[in-house]
């Protein structure tokens, strides 16, 4: 049996990305065990995938250090060691955890740790977008995981526990809605405020969609994102509402999205969230550029605005006006979403991403 680690990427959008290549990672290695190498935080998105047979965390409550990470990789003995991180430390752990095969990109003058080296494509001096997709999926290539023209694959895989479903009933049911005929907000984004689309207009979309499409909003948020999504609910004149304090879990959302009718969201983890499990979104891009992002996923409107200064892929806009994200008009948001909602009917869920006890 060969022992296989994968190091997983810490944001929770690229943690979705990356489900394809790790599914085929485990469905293609015959006999493998793979152990996922996560961050606390992200490690809900990989709660109840079957592809992984073990989900050692690091770094922060409950986690190991780098030195403890490296001594419990010590412990298991691996033989192959994938980086879907980029950072020297994510190389150095496997190379302290007498990982024997490390297989990453070189980057961040990380090579020296690397038995096989992959190397990003660059225009003058710096990366050039590219589908995250398949940034991880040439990962596998040099582990005969991958054939050398194969494309990557496009279907992004989330699973559930029933406890995660139960308490996502309980918000529905504590709120009123039918999952059906909500649709889901997500003003926040981890990245920074450059990436968010103003709290008034996310509220002024709430009261179109529950005067023209009948429809309710549900706002979610992280715990910092919090007073955005308040400001977006008293924008809406009522016509969206919060889960109650304590906000749900990451593994609760999930369950939540899994059954919600549509979502609007700017360009977060959420976002993919939909993707994973079919549901149309609309996405709303400002700073950042879609190529790296790009999933392909038909029931999904992108909506950008070129800027002469983007996208600059800043956290704070360097110019001041945040123009990316304010030319996005409530109007143009809206129709996006009512014609998602006209050409996909609502789908009941797939069971099949129920994963019981």
């Amino acid at each position: 049996m060969t022992n296989i680690v994968a190091v997983c990427p810490n944001w929770i959008g690229d943690a979705v990305m990356a489900t394809p290549s790790l599914a085929a990672l485990k469905e293609r290695l015959t006999g493998s065990h793979l152990t996922l190498l996560v961050r606390p935080y992200v490690a809900p998105v990989f709660d109840a995938a079957p592809y992984a047979d073990r989900v050692l965390w690091w770094d922060g409550p409950g986690g190991a250090s780098l030195a403890g990470t490296a001594a419990a990789l010590r412990r298991t003995g691996y033989d192959t060691g994938v980086l879907m991180t980029n950072s020297f430390r994510s190389a150095l752990v496997l190379a302290l955890g007498r990982v024997r095969r490390r297989v990453g990109y070189a980057r961040d003058g990380r090579s020296w740790l690397l038995t096989d080296r992959l190397r990003p494509q660059k225009r003058r001096g710096r990366y050039v977008p590219g589908p995250m997709l398949e940034y991880y999926f040439e990962l596998l290539r040099p582990l005969g995981a991958a054939g050398p023209d194969e494309k990557a694959p496009r279907t992004m895989r989330l699973y559930t526990r029933p406890a995660d479903e139960a308490a996502a009933d309980a918000v529905y049911g504590g709120l009123g809605l039918e999952p059906s005929r909500t649709v889901i907000l997500a003003p926040g984004a981890a990245f920074g405020l450059a990436k968010c689309w103003p709290p008034d207009r996310f509220g002024m979309l709430a009261r179109r969609i529950g005067e023209e499409l009948d429809m309710r909003s549900l706002v979610l948020c992280g715990p910092s994102e919090r007073d955005t999504a308040v400001r977006v609910c008293e924008a809406s004149r009522g016509a969206a509402v919060m889960p109650p304090q304590p906000l749900p879990k990451l593994a609760t959302t999930k369950a939540l999205v899994r059954r919600a009718r549509a979502m609007v969201t700017n360009d977060s983890g959420l976002r993919h969230f939909a993707a994973a499990y079919d549901v149309p979104v609309v996405a709303i891009f400002g700073p950042t550029a879609i190529a790296w992002t790009e999933t392909w996923f038909a029931r999904e409107v992108k909506l950008q605005t070129p800027v002469p200064c983007g996208p600059c892929q800043r956290k704070r806009c360097p110019e001041g006006h945040l123009r990316c994200m304010t030319s996005i008009e409530p109007a143009q948001v809206f129709e996006s979403l009512a014609g998602l909602v006209r050409e996909f009917p609502y789908r009941e869920p797939d069971p099949g991403t129920i994963i019981p006890d």
